[in-house]
Order: C-alpha cells, then sequence, then structure tokens
C-alpha cells in the first residue's frame, strides 16, 4: 500500500469512513412503534354545541393496537361498547407524538357507526376537514384529540333548520397490563 501523497486523499478516505458508518448505523424502517403495542381501555368524550343546545357525551371502547414494524407506523381496531368497530392506523414519532390517519375508513372520524347513532341529527361525512387526528402516548396513556365542525338539524320553531356545530373529540386510553 502507498503512502497517502496529500491532505485531500486523507479528507477522502475520513469522509468514506463517515458514510459508511453512517450507513450502518441507519434504520431504513425508521422508528418503531412498540410504544402503541397493546390494547387500550378508552373513555371518548365527546363534545357538539351551536346556538341550540350544547351536548357531551363520553363513550367507552377498546382499541387494540401493534407497531407494524416500519417507520413508526401501527395499526389494529376499535370495538365501542355497543358493538362497533372498525380500523385504526397511524403513526408514533418521536417522543410521543402521534397521528391517526384512520379511525374508521378515512377521513378519519366520518364513518363511526357510534357516533352515527349516537348524534344521529348530524351529518358525519360533512365533518370539517380532519386528514389526521393529534394526540399523544406516554407511558400507558394514550390520548388523541380533534376540533372541527359539522351540520347538524335543529328544530327551531317547528321547522328543521341545518346549524353548523362546533364537535370536539377526546379520546383518553390506559394500556391494560
Amino acid at each position: 500500500m502507498k503512502p497517502m501523497r496529500s491532505t485531500f486523499d486523507a479528507t477522502i478516505v475520513l469522509v468514506s469512513a463517515v458514510i459508511c458508518a453512517t450507513c450502518v448505523s441507519y434504520d431504513p424502517t425508521g422508528p418503531h412503534a412498540e410504544a402503541m403495542n397493546g390494547t387500550f381501555d378508552a373513555r371518548l368524550v365527546t363534545i357538539l354545541q351551536n346556538d341550540v343546545e350544547a351536548r357531551q357525551d363520553t363513550s367507552f371502547l377498546t382499541l387494540r393496537l401493534r407497531d407494524s414494524l416500519y417507520r413508526g407506523r401501527f395499526t389494529g381496531f376499535y370495538r365501542f361498547s355497543d358493538g362497533d368497530s372498525s380500523l385504526v392506523d397511524g403513526t408514533l414519532f418521536p417522543q410521543g407524538r402521534v397521528e391517526v390517519w384512520h379511525f374508521g375508513p378515512w377521513p378519519p372520524l366520518t364513518h363511526v357507526t357510534h357516533l352515527w347513532n349516537l348524534y344521529p341529527s348530524c351529518t358525519f361525512p360533512d365533518l370539517g376537514p380532519v386528514y389526521v387526528v393529534n394526540g399523544t402516548v406516554v407511558g400507558d396513556t394514550l390520548t388523541l384529540n380533534a376540533n372541527t365542525s359539522l351540520p347538524c338539524s335543529e328544530n327551531v320553531s317547528g321547522q328543521p333548520l341545518a346549524i353548523e356545530t362546533t364537535f370536539e373529540f377526546q379520546l383518553y386510553g390506559l394500556r391494560r397490563r
């Protein structure tokens, strides 16, 4: 092996070594979502508010989630106490930030039968733009929140009237041990 002829050659060797070390230490599948694995017993608080009424309801459900082993993605299902069940799919980011892309069929929350039955006068397919439900997972606690609006029909002076209504979705879950 010939001795290095210049500082340039030494720099090339050093940069090549750093690049190789970086490639070896990089996980191409990204961070895992192990923190999402498990069954969560959850309470959902929904709040509807418009000029005619304000209503708060509490529902109970179970979420069964698992790490998909790819870039923080997780998937699973929810099941409400009334039997309504569907897909949950999202991503866990560093420091416990969660984005749920599917809570029921996409877009999230628009086709959840439990909500349709709870609020039959509201049109959930017209739910304001909710493309992701944000939340966090810290230890065994999962929280998800969304705030938006949707049209609801109210009886005003004997006539049905469509009124824009604010909708709050607040889910609190605790992992079973």
